[in-house]
């Protein structure tokens, strides 16, 4: 079963074991069974920024950035070739 993150007004942060369709985005908190939202973290190419909510300003231009259009660099490095380039051989 995935673990899932949640995270309680008093108590704090606290995983779950859940299957999938029970994954509600509230759970009662073990210590003190208060309603706990669920956190969701997001991995942006490389980036972990943890959940993004909790991300500090930043943290978000990063996420921005990794999410923006194309790529700076889009071709081999600079005097190198690509493997496989040249002429086709069977």
């Amino acid at each position: 079963m995935p673990l899932y993150e949640f995270h309680c007004p008093g108590c704090g942060p606290f995983d779950l074991h859940r299957q999938m369709r029970d994954a509600a985005a509230v759970a009662p908190c073990p210590a003190c069974d208060r309603p706990a939202q669920r956190r969701y973290r997001v991995g942006v190419g490389g980036l972990d920024t943890g959940p993004l909510r909790d991300a500090g300003r930043a943290d978000r231009a990063r996420v921005d950035r990794a999410r923006s259009g194309e790529p700076a660099v889009t071709g081999p490095p600079a005097g190198r070739r690509l493997p496989g380039r040249g002429p086709h051989r069977h």
